[in-house]
């Protein structure tokens, strides 16, 4: 059975490359065990640590990306070939590794023999000399088409399609069936790369004829200004438009996001959970830096990343406060547009992130849930009469928005919804319909939800 065709980078990436590769996947996995950091995070502190090869970390967040999209399916492989035999978590993971390129990819002889000489090669022979005869039972599996057989449907769509079989549940009561897997099947496609037009350091044209030379096929995105898609290039860190902060790198989500509050020159912005500094950019770009802009998070390590960030992109107007955002805030602005994007579930990521998706359970909703509420009736304070509020998380669950919204709107008389001045997405549930959701297979970006608040006095 393959579920998908192979590609030949296995056999194309010389071995010492895959061999680190392997080593910082299995390496990240293991500080992400002992952290609960994301696995992103994980990987780079590995990679700043070791000085592992550029393209040795390409293949390993390639490693990580695909196994994430398959991990509940591939897990199940390996527990059926090593019955109870006991392993620790490092070679499962490696088998693991090795099940996806063979079961899920369907790579040849030549190339499973790759990965396992690769291993064998970075690991060493001892560590790797029992899961020799795991990775011949692994690769006899090929052709078996039972191997995702249930009697449980949800859970035989949760394996066939790589969800946890409590999202596939909730995803099919707010979608329905058919939805729910196109949804499904569009997360397991690598998600397109977003950009923004960063005019405060040159013109349109000027940017895009750096991209042009650069090699960099892209096309205009026309749902909102300044934006475009990549549709071929090279590392977007090897750009030089992006070296050069030329472009702002941002899923299209995030600037419909911006783009509802309808940004203009003059204005006074609060940016609530700013770091790492993309909306606060967003928002500077589209006001050509006139307009003044408060940005406030909880982490410092963030905001040495957004002080980072907004110097590259020539950001101007714009201080930065460390403050929690459940407590009253050092300020006593009086905002034209409070920007609130407060941590979330992230199950509007598991496209572009797919490892989120076996961390995430019913009760982290719950809990991001009960820190929205907080954070949106304190973000209140700091609006003008008729400014706006804009909510946004990038999660689709009920709970952390249109339940949320209307909870908000009951408790909070003096705000109404107002209807958001961008066609793009789909009206919000609960019969919230100003509000805009988003979804990968609709809109090809994030999962997403906005709601534009306005105070009325």
């Amino acid at each position: 059975m393959s579920i998908e065709s192979s590609g030949r980078w296995l056999v194309e990436t010389p071995l010492e490359i895959l061999g680190t590769a392997l080593k910082a996947t299995v390496q990240a996995y293991a500080r992400h065990r002992d952290t609960r950091h994301s696995l992103k995070s994980c990987l780079y502190e590995i990679v700043r640590e070791k000085k592992y090869p550029a393209k040795s970390v390409e293949i390993a967040r390639r490693l990580i990306w695909e196994h994430g999209t398959r991990r509940n399916l591939l897990a199940k492989i390996v527990s059926k070939v090593l019955k109870d035999e006991q392993f620790s978590p490092d070679r499962r993971i490696l088998l693991e590794l090795f099940a996806n390129q063979v079961i899920i990819k369907g790579c040849d002889r030549l190339e499973a023999a790759k990965f396992a000489q690769a291993a064998r090669i970075t690991f060493g022979r001892d560590w790797i000399a029992p899961l020799e005869p795991l990775f011949g039972r692994i690769y006899a599996l090929k052709l078996d088409d039972k191997i995702i057989e249930s009697r449980d449907e949800l859970e035989y769509i949760s394996l066939l399609y790589g969800h946890p079989k409590w999202f596939v549940e909730y995803l099919f009561d707010i979608l329905g069936k058919t939805e729910a897997i196109e949804l499904m099947r569009i997360s397991n496609e690598k998600p397109p790369t977003y950009f923004i037009l960063n005019r405060l350091k040159a013109t349109e044209d000027e940017i895009l004829k750096v991209l042009e030379s650069d090699g960099v096929e892209f096309e205009r995105d026309k749902r909102a200004p300044l934006l475009y898609k990549i549709i071929s290039s090279k590392a977007i860190k090897d750009l030089i438009a992006y070296k050069r902060g030329l472009i702002a790198v941002q899923d299209a989500s995030s600037v419909f996001s911006i783009i509802s509050a309808q940004p203009k020159s003059g204005i006074k912005i609060l940016d609530i959970c700013a770091a790492p500094g993309i909306k606060t950019s967003l928002f500077a770009i589209y006001t050509n830096n006139k307009a003044r802009i408060l940005s406030i998070d909880i982490s410092s390590h963030r905001l040495k990343t957004y002080i980072s960030y907004t110097r590259r992109l020539w950001i101007e107007n714009v201080d930065a406060v460390l403050c929690d955002a459940t407590r009253d805030l050092p300020t006593h602005l009086n905002a034209d547009v409070v920007m609130l994007d407060p941590p979330c579930s992230s199950t509007g990521l598991f496209w572009r992130e797919p490892s989120y998706r076996w961390v995430v359970k019913p009760t982290t909703i719950k809990k991001f849930s009960a820190l929205q509420k907080k954070m949106l009736t304190n973000a209140t304070k700091y609006v003008k009469n008729d400014g706006l509020l804009v909510y946004c998380t990038c999660s689709i669950t009920l709970e952390e928005n249109e339940s949320l919204i209307k909870d908000f709107l009951a408790s909070n008389p003096n705000f109404q919804l107002e209807e958001i001045p961008i066609k793009s997405g789909s009206p919000g549930l609960l019969g919230l319909e100003r509000c805009r959701r988003f979804y990968p297979h609709r809109d090809m970006c994030n999962g997403f939800f906005i709601a534009l608040l306005r105070k009325i006095g």
